[in-house]
């Protein structure tokens, strides 16, 4: 909690500095913003995402079965694995279908990646040179307690390592690149599942999640990372936004993307999350 009202103190105050809007953080993906539905749509980023690491997807009003079980059925747009509900099998899918029937949220079903290890690659663009990384994060996320877990901060049997260090300067371009492949977006989380780190590298993975709203570096959730390294990773992160911040293209036009988000489905228990931490 206090590291991430640290981290939009000191963004602001970096702003400030260079002079630059902190609200302008806001347009830094908004060409991938859909206006009109008020949402950055997980429908929309999925078909960025190459055939060779899509998974399955459809939606959940949709009467097709899937392929295999298990399948996640997950709001069109969330954080934090907010209203993720695994579903084992088809009666339990028709189950779901009947219960958020007269939900105004649109619901997806993604089908589960076969892959055994789930990763999360945190990137942000140079201010500089938009083809490449001012930072660049690998995170593995661990979690012994199911083969098909819904990962994130709320479960309490999910942790998170980093292992950056473990790949060297050419493997992380490497890996750069084979990220790019799905877009170059100014700042962004990518959740991806594969067997190994080799695998990952061999570009043998499936893409679970492409997060551009607000991707927190989850390398910060590190339990091994004590105060003063987070105090000196936030303060190296929130400078990079900073001056992309300012270095953002503005001959694209502008879109309401905070204030369409503050206002989407404000009864969610993912924008009650975001408003609590903003």
């Amino acid at each position: 909690m206090r590291i991430t009202y640290l981290m939009v103190a000191t963004y602001i105050l970096d702003c400030v500095l260079i002079g630059t809007k902190p609200c302008k953080y806001f347009q830094l993906n908004s060409s991938i913003f859909n206006a009109e539905a008020g949402i950055f749509s997980k429908l929309e980023i999925d078909q960025l995402i190459p055939e060779k690491w899509r998974l399955e997807q459809r939606l959940l009003n949709d009467a097709g079965v899937p392929n295999s079980f298990p399948v996640f059925v997950k709001p069109e747009w969330g954080q934090n694995s907010n209203g993720i509900i695994k579903v084992d099998d088809n009666e339990a899918l028709d189950e779901v279908r009947q219960r958020l029937a007269t939900s105004s949220i649109q619901y997806l079903v993604q089908q589960a990646s076969p892959e055994k290890q789930e990763f999360e690659i945190f990137s942000m663009l140079h201010h500089q040179n938009k083809q490449q990384f001012a930072e660049f994060t690998i995170t593995r996320v661990e979690n012994a307690t199911e083969a098909y877990p819904i990962n994130g901060i709320y479960n309490a049997d999910t942790t998170y390592r980093e292992i950056t260090n473990q790949f060297s300067a050419d493997e992380k371009q490497r890996l750069w690149q084979l990220i790019g492949e799905i877009g170059r977006f100014g700042i962004s989380r990518v959740g991806l599942r594969a067997n190994s780190m080799e695998d990952m590298l061999a570009g043998k993975f499936h893409v679970i999640e492409v997060n551009l709203f607000v991707p927190m570096p989850i390398n910060m959730l590190d339990p091994h990372y004590g105060f003063f390294t987070l105090w000196r990773f936030v303060r190296r992160y929130m400078m990079s936004l900073a001056r992309l911040t300012k270095a953002r293209d503005k001959t694209i036009k502008e879109k309401p993307v905070f204030t369409k988000m503050w206002l989407y489905n404000r009864s969610s228990p993912t924008l009650n999350y975001f408003r609590n931490r903003i």
